[in-house]
Parts: structure tokens; C-alpha cells; sequence
């Protein structure tokens, strides 16, 4: 597979399913067709017995197994009607949870090969979650035999998940917080860098952040771009009459500013001392206007 990781793998086989269809019955044989699939596992042995002699209620693998027959009033519990020793589904694997118990007692296939895998003790791969008919999960685990029968250890390996004909193998919890953390780390360095962008510094004031100027227009004056209030005014932006308006502003400005607030940075935006020396030098430069 090129060195790619199981984990980072889809695998599917469309001619498989064109041949045999997808369903519980058959999805366990679909998955050991997989790269997913040890040939070490108690499966592989299984199958390879089942070439010879087939497992109870198992053909050709075209039939489908009977409905399941509900039990009476007073249980909840399903029971299968060619159950071993008579006995139901939750009493023979009552190890299992609720949701394996369902699958037993829906799929007598399932139940069989459950039957064949306890006589072993190794490797195996087992029916977990079924939502038909374009969902399973598939689990890898490890079966140790108890001193007592019907005793059994578990130990997980790995979970692997059928999604329409895709079989995917899912992640260990420390890629999953591994992504995430380096996930939370570039839109955090994405976010400082963005707040950097709007600070400026000051030898007299420290670090600042920037405080946005809104564009307000007044009757008789021209609004002046945001290019202007930085740069300072032309000559060919502003007339005689507004420049003189502008000085007079800019004078009660400067006194206004000298008695704000340090931390007032409105007015030491808006007014600096290179805008006021262009300005005065347009004045001077400009020829009166009379009323």
C-alpha cells in the first residue's frame, strides 16, 4: 500500500460486492478481504475449516437467515428457536453487552461463528454495531480463556468501521488528541499574529492597540481619507477656505490634546507634528480668498 498507514487507508472492493452484496451475513468475509485482516487471526482458521465442512445454518452464503422468533410476553429477550441445549441468546453469551446479545440473536451466523471462537483463545475480529444497511463496526480483540467455562478476557486492539462500501480503520486517542491540539495551536498563532497587527508601540505610551477612526461626513467640509490622516493633506485635496478652517481646528486640537489623557491616542492620531508642518506650509503657500 505504498508505506501509507492503516489508519490513514479507505479500502473497498466494488467487484466483491457486485459478486456477493454487502450485508450482516457476509460483511465479516468482505472485511478479510481487507489489507485491515490478519491471516494469524482465529477467523482465517475458521474460514479456512469452513471451505471443507460449512458451519450450522451457512451455505452458499446467497440465503438469508430466518427472522428471529420474539420470546414470550414476560421477557424482552429474543430466542432462537435452534438455540444450543434449548437455552436463549442472553443466558448462552451473557458476557456479551446488550448490543452484541441483539446482533447473536438476530444473525444465527454470527451466533455460530461466536460458538466456534470460543473454543480458542488468540486473535479475533467480531460483529460490535450493525445499522443497516450501510453501517458496521468491526472490532480486533484478544480472547483468553477463563479456568471456568464460558469465562472469557478481553482485550481490545483496534475498532474498524464499514460505511457503505469504505472500510476504515479508526484512530488511536493519541492521534486524536495529537490532531487536535495541533489544530488549537495554528488557530491560536493565527489569532496572535492578527492582535499583533493591530497594536503599535510608543516610547512615551508603551503597546497600544489602535483605535479605529470613523469616516464622519459635515455639512461644508470634506471628509478626509484615511490615506490623509496619516500622510497628511495635499495641496490639491483641500482649498484655501477649508485649510483655514482645518489650522483653526488643528490649534484648539493641540490645546484640547495637551490637556486629555496620556492614554488619549484619538488626537495624537488624527493631528502629528509632520501633518501640522504640511499644513502650515499650504496655508503660507496658498493665496487668500475675500468675502
Amino acid at each position: 500500500m505504498n508505506g501509507t498507514p492503516l489508519d490513514e487507508l479507505q479500502w473497498k472492493s466494488p467487484e466483491w460486492i457486485q459478486s456477493f452484496g454487502l450485508r450482516t451475513d457476509n460483511v465479516l468475509d468482505y472485511f478479510s478481504e481487507s489489507p485491515f485482516f490478519d491471516k494469524t487471526s482465529n477467523n482465517y482458521v475458521i474460514k479456512m475449516q469452513r471451505q471443507f465442512s460449512q458451519l450450522p445454518g451457512e451455505s452458499d452464503g446467497s440465503n438469508i437467515p430466518p427472522p428471529p422468533v420474539p420470546a414470550n410476553d414476560n421477557d424482552d429477550a429474543l430466542v432462537l428457536p435452534t438455540g444450543e441445549n434449548g437455552g436463549s441468546i442472553r443466558s448462552e453469551f451473557q458476557y456479551m453487552d446488550a448490543m452484541r446479545q441483539d446482533i447473536m440473536n438476530k444473525y444465527p451466523l454470527h451466533a455460530a461463528m461466536e460458538r466456534e471462537l470460543m473454543k480458542l483463545n488468540g486473535i479475533e475480529y467480531v460483529l460490535v454495531a450493525v445499522r443497516e444497511p450501510d453501517f458496521w463496526v468491526i472490532r480486533k480483540q484478544q480472547r483468553n480463556n477463563g479456568n471456568q467455562p464460558g469465562q472469557f478476557r478481553f482485550e481490545i486492539i483496534k475498532d474498524y468501521y464499514i460505511i457503505g462500501a469504505n472500510v476504515y480503520q479508526s484512530p488511536t486517542i493519541y492521534k486524536v488528541i495529537k490532531n487536535r491540539l495541533m489544530s488549537t495551536s495554528l488557530h491560536l498563532s493565527k489569532t496572535i499574529e492578527n492582535i499583533y497587527k493591530l497594536t503599535h508601540f510608543e516610547p512615551s505610551q508603551g503597546v497600544q492597540f489602535k483605535q479605529r477612526q470613523q469616516d464622519e461626513s459635515t455639512p461644508g467640509n470634506k471628509t478626509i481619507p484615511q490615506t490623509s490622516r496619516t500622510n497628511g493633506p495635499t495641496p490639491s485635496t483641500i482649498n484655501s477656505t477649508n485649510m483655514m478652517n482645518t489650522i483653526g481646528n488643528t490649534v484648539s486640537n493641540m490645546n484640547s490634546t495637551t490637556q486629555a489623557s496620556p492614554y488619549d491616542s484619538v488626537h495624537r492620531e488624527i493631528i502629528t507634528g509632520e501633518m501640522m508642518d504640511k499644513l502650515l506650509t499650504t496655508s503660507i503657500k496658498s493665496e487668500p480668498e475675500y468675502i
